[in-house]
C-alpha cells in the first residue's frame, strides 16, 4: 500500500481575517501549511522545507511579497519553486514585476478570491 504524499505549502499572509478564510480551505485539502505574518524568513523557510506551492501577499510588514519573490527567484535551489502572488494590488506594474520574476500564478484578493485559488493550487501540483 502507498502513501499519498503529502502537499505542503508556505503562505505568507500578514490579514488574520484573510489568513484564517485562506488557511481553513487549504486544511479541508488535507495540506500542511506553514504560515508567516510578514515575509521574513520565508525565504529560508522555503529553501528547508521544500514545499510544493508558496503563496505571497504582496504588502506584508517588515518584507513585502515581491521582496521575497526576488530572493526566491535569484537563489537556484528555489527559483522553480511555484509562486502564487496572492494580492489586492493589480496596478499593471505589480503584475507586470512578478511576470518578469517568473512568478507561477497571479490571484488577485477578491469577492472570488477563494475560489479562484484552490483549483490554481490544485493545477500547479499536477503539473509539477
Amino acid at each position: 500500500m502507498s502513501e499519498s504524499k503529502v502537499i505542503k505549502i508556505v503562505y505568507a499572509e500578514d490579514s488574520r481575517a484573510i489568513y484564517n478564510l485562506i488557511i481553513s480551505k487549504l486544511h479541508a485539502e488535507g495540506w500542511e501549511v506553514l504560515h508567516f505574518e510578514n515575509g521574513d524568513g520565508v525565504a529560508d523557510a522555503v529553501l528547508n522545507s521544500k514545499p510544493d506551492v508558496v503563496i505571497l501577499d504582496k504588502e506584508m510588514p517588515v518584507k513585502d511579497g515581491m521582496i521575497v519573490l526576488e530572493e526566491l527567484k535569484a537563489n537556484p535551489e528555489t527559483k522553480d519553486v511555484p509562486i502564487i502572488f496572492f494580492t489586492t494590488k493589480s496596478d499593471p506594474q505589480t503584475v507586470m514585476r512578478c511576470l518578469q520574476l517568473g512568478v507561477t500564478d497571479f490571484v488577485v484578493k477578491d469577492s472570488l478570491a477563494v475560489a479562484n485559488l484552490i483549483p490554481r493550487i490544485k493545477g500547479i501540483i499536477g503539473r509539477h
